[in-house]
């Protein structure tokens, strides 16, 4: 993914209306279909681990610990376990490998999964928290409820693809066997700003059905059969999304 640069300043009232309304728009629709079944409840801490060509570790729900921990065997190298590191060490069982940064007082990120980058290179793991770049380290950063962590390769340099921005899917947790169902697509821009945008021709598919998302952000499938699905969502040069749905029946008044 490449890094951009911000866009100029002097943009037309109209431009500035049209994507205050646009922004205006998506969170609004985002709100309806993403609010929590369980409001009176705590929501879980997920990690998300995304590679290059497949997912790592899907949205894993994590219970943080007291206990401090390192990478390097160095005592004074340690990270919180109740960071967004020690939240990563939970969810991949110590799966990955990082550097010490002094500077910084937190780990930096080589590899995840077995997949690693040189420090030298224009790949990097980037570390974004409830779809925007973290601006602390993942040593430092002390995870809330309901907090979303997800790592993901970037890259910064000329030689670099264009981005097809971070995706991310709001959608009903239930959908009904027959009934017309419309996930929204949501793309975040990799860079610091994080601004998102009605994401057009991202793929949806799951349950043996699949669509594209029109200019509205949304994506119309009807499921056939019943049962707990994975909903993927892919675009070219794109960091994939993706989330559970049950899907019932008409008769059933609940989805097992």
């Amino acid at each position: 993914m490449q890094r951009t640069k911000p866009g100029r300043p002097a943009l037309s009232r109209r431009r500035t209306a049209a994507a205050v309304t646009s922004l205006l728009a998506i969170a609004a629709a985002a709100a309806l279909l993403s609010a929590p079944a369980n409001a009176g409840t705590s929501a879980p801490i997920t990690v998300r681990v995304e590679g290059t060509s497949s997912t790592l570790l899907p949205a894993t729900n994590v219970v943080l610990s007291a206990t401090k921990f390192t990478k390097n065997g160095v005592a004074a190298d340690s990270c919180p376990g109740r960071s967004a590191g020690g939240a990563l060490e939970a969810a991949t069982h110590g799966k990955w490998t990082a550097t010490w940064s002094a500077s910084f007082k937190s780990y930096y990120l080589t590899g995840i999964e077995g997949l690693t980058f040189p420090s030298s290179g224009s790949e990097y793991w980037a570390f974004w928290v409830n779809d925007a770049p973290s601006a602390e380290g993942i040593c430092t950063y002390d995870p809330r409820p309901g907090d979303r962590l997800l790592f993901f390769p970037n890259c910064y340099g000329k030689k670099c693809p264009k981005s097809g921005g971070v995706l991310d899917v709001r959608a009903p947790a239930v959908a009904v066997v027959g009934k017309p169902f419309t996930p929204l697509v949501i793309s975040y821009s990799d860079d610091s700003k994080a601004t998102p945008s009605m994401a057009v021709g991202a793929t949806v598919s799951g349950g043996g059905v699949s669509a594209k998302t029109g200019s509205s952000g949304t994506a119309k499938l009807v499921f056939k059969h019943a049962g707990t699905l994975t909903l993927k969502v892919t675009a070219p040069n794109a960091i994939r999304t993706e989330a559970s749905v049950c899907v019932r029946t008409a008769a059933a008044k609940t989805c097992a």
